[in-house]
């Protein structure tokens, strides 16, 4: 809390992003009904993703033994551990190896035991407990020939690898019915490309990471334009998330009202967030989109909410200009800076749900304008159907954007009933108010066609009456 009462641009950051797509490939195993896929950094040796044919291989994983490729091995005379091959160097050839980095062995030594054990690729685990989700390049030390290494050298998380060691592994399997070692038969690696990526930052205080590709160009562009047109200055609105307006001076907001009407389009874009984060689609706000001009910025705050509580956010950067992002009060200063279709997800509470101090953030002011960011808020709880299917409806007509009328009568419903019960009855009253009107207009609509059905009768009625009438006088 301390490094967000000092001035922000005093503060020492760790800037971020720091991982590229040149980086990014997927390990990739199941068929096509079920496929799970890991992020994995491709070494600074080795195939590049640039080299698809090189890189791309699929076969067994295959655990090193000993795992981190020295075991109780000595050093020589120099201190330099022994590179040789592998305890089980007939199992791994041709298969892919999983090394762990904590043996004291440099990234291209562990590449030499690998092809000196046949491996056709080597995936080394970041043995990090403090960072679980940690991935990095490995690099070739000083005084170090990677020249000779041919063969691809990736890297996954400690959270990944225990993904991939018990992915073949169901509950109250036996010991001896595990099949190697959990794993699956064949996995795929191959360039990522512009997939979604991640890149951790904080583990926790707060949780915080990035996804990268999280939107394509051509998707942030959509959203933009959509967006412009029913952009205006922050107001107090609670229902649209403009609760602290002080810490938005002059920044300029809507709220995308589509809930479950979305285009599919959007809705593609909805089930791939759904999908990379894990956060269910139920429980998520619409697009917030924020506009900032040259020189404005959003103050150090809080993602707060009266009664709802945002979990989390999720900010994604629909241009590449504008302020860059800060965490003054994470254990380390962080800096993200804007790289359009990228998202930063940070966590506002604890495991418990309790407001998380560190999770204060701010976006500094630009020399360059307009930038426009989209957010959207996971709440603890499912977003109520009044607000996913009846306020876009009533949105809809106005072009996507709520009229005045509806967010004045929500605070007249929270300012009547208190902030328990007002959200409840307005909801309530969002989804039975239009059903009234439906139902009244259906109504006034059967009148009306039954009006004309009786007058059509009593025309044919009198019709008859003439032609009866024409026929006696003819008798």
């Amino acid at each position: 809390r301390g490094a967000a009462s000092k001035n922000l641009h005093d503060l020492d950051y760790i800037v971020y992003p720091q991982r590229t797509e040149e980086e990014a490939a997927v390990l990739e195993w199941g068929h096509s009904a079920i496929i799970s896929a890991l992020d994995a950094s491709v070494a600074l040796f080795g195939p590049q993703t640039t080299e698809a044919a090189l890189l791309e291989v699929e076969c067994m994983p295959i655990l090193a033994s000993p795992l981190n490729g020295v075991g109780n091995r000595e050093e020589d005379e120099e201190g330099n551990l022994p590179v040789q091959e592998l305890d089980n160097a007939d199992d791994v050839h041709g298969n892919m190896v999983v090394m762990t980095d904590n043996g004291g062995l440099s990234a291209v030594e562990m590449a030499k035991v690998a092809k000196l054990s046949g491996a056709a690729a080597l995936l080394v685990v970041n043995i990090d407990e403090k960072r679980p989700d940690d991935i990095y390049r490995l690099e070739v030390m000083e005084g170090e020939d990677a020249e000779d290494i041919d063969i691809p050298v990736v890297m996954i998380s400690l959270n990944s690898a225990n993904v991939l060691t018990t992915a073949t592994v169901t509950a109250n399997m036996a010991k001896e019915d595990i099949v190697n070692n959990g794993m699956p038969d064949r996995v795929r690696l191959y360039a990522g490309g512009d997939r979604p990526f991640f890149e951790d930052v904080e583990p926790t205080d707060p949780t915080l990471y990035l996804i990268h590709n999280l939107m394509t160009e051509e998707e942030a562009d959509s959203l933009l334009q959509s967006a412009k047109p029913k952009l205006s200055p922050i107001t107090d609105d609670v229902l649209q998330f403009s609760n602290d307006k002080e810490n938005f001076e002059n920044v300029q907001r809507t709220v995308m009202w589509q809930g479950m009407l979305q285009t599919p389009a959007r809705k593609a874009v909805e089930e791939r967030i759904e999908q990379v984060t894990g956060f269910p689609a139920a429980h998520h706000s619409d697009f917030v989109i924020d506009r900032l001009d040259a020189g404005t910025h959003w103050k150090p705050h809080y993602d707060t909410h009266p009664y709802l509580i945002p979990m989390a956010t999720i900010t994604v950067f629909l241009t590449d200009n504008g302020g860059d992002v800060v965490f003054p009060s994470a254990k380390e200063p962080v800096k993200i800076t804007p790289t359009k279709g990228m998202a930063i997800v940070h966590h506002n509470t604890d495991n418990k749900h309790n407001m998380d101090l560190s999770s204060v953030h701010a976006m500094m002011a630009s020399s360059e304008g307009p930038t426009y960011v989209a957010r959207k808020f996971i709440f603890t709880t499912p977003v109520s159907n009044a607000r996913r299917i009846a306020l876009p409806v009533v949105a809809l007509p106005f072009g996507g954007k709520l009229p005045g009328f509806v967010p004045a009568f929500h605070d007249f419903m929270v300012e009547k009933f208190g902030i328990e019960d007002g959200p409840v009855y307005f909801d309530k009253a969002c989804v039975f108010i239009p059903l009234l009107i439906f139902l009244g207009i259906a109504q006034l609509v059967a009148d009306r066609v039954q009006g004309k059905g009786d007058k059509k009768k009593d025309t044919k009625k009198k019709d008859e009456g003439k032609k009866k009438k024409r026929k006696g006088k003819k008798d």
